[in-house]
């Protein structure tokens, strides 16, 4: 015999990181998103902005800057539980909607923060997490590449974040960074 369980069933059993990893998911119309280094800054990222998710992801310095072993591991109860499926590398959700189990500006702040990260490039999103919580990126493999990087990866992001922003990234005051962009630097 089958049971079949609703998506507001399941989720009343679920932690909150998993709700965010669902919420996620479910963001910008269900694109995937790719790559474990992706989906790990991601939540890293969701974390920092709603302190409950970010509290159990517990994330840490690592290889890759910030990284959470119960968010590399919670996507296979998902998968388990049939809501969310891995291919090509990536995560999908399965089930077309998700209810409001997280509050509408939680819910609002991952559909941003998916509409901004989803579609840069590894180096672009580590870039971005290295410099803005350099805390967790002293154990990282890519921080001395990613560092040598800079001025060219946060050229890419400027068409994403403020120009006194892509100028952080790139480690130059604004005065150089529009140098640096007009190809004087």
């Amino acid at each position: 015999m089958t049971v079949d369980f609703t998506l507001d069933e399941i989720t009343e059993s679920l932690s909150d990181l998993d709700l965010g990893i669902l919420h996620l998911l479910h963001a910008g119309g269900n694109p995937a998103v790719f790559g474990d280094v992706i989906f790990q800054k991601e939540l890293f990222l969701i974390g920092n902005c709603i302190e409950r998710i970010g509290d159990e992801a517990d994330s840490a310095p690592h290889q890759f800057g910030p990284y959470s072993e119960s968010a590399e591991v919670a996507p296979d109860g998902l998968i388990a539980l049939g809501v969310v499926r891995r291919s090509e590398g990536g995560y999908t959700l399965v089930w077309e909607k998700v209810c409001s189990a997280l509050h509408p500006e939680e819910s609002e702040a991952i559909d941003d923060f998916k509409e901004f990260l989803n579609d840069l490039s590894v180096d672009d999103l580590l870039l971005f997490v290295y410099v803005t919580y350099p805390e967790y990126a002293h154990e990282s493999r890519r921080l001395r590449k990613i560092q040598q990087r800079r001025a060219p990866l946060s050229a890419s992001l400027y068409r994403k974040v403020s120009l006194e922003k892509a100028a952080f990234l790139a480690g130059m005051n604004i005065e150089s960074y529009l140098d640096h962009l007009r190809g004087g630097a």
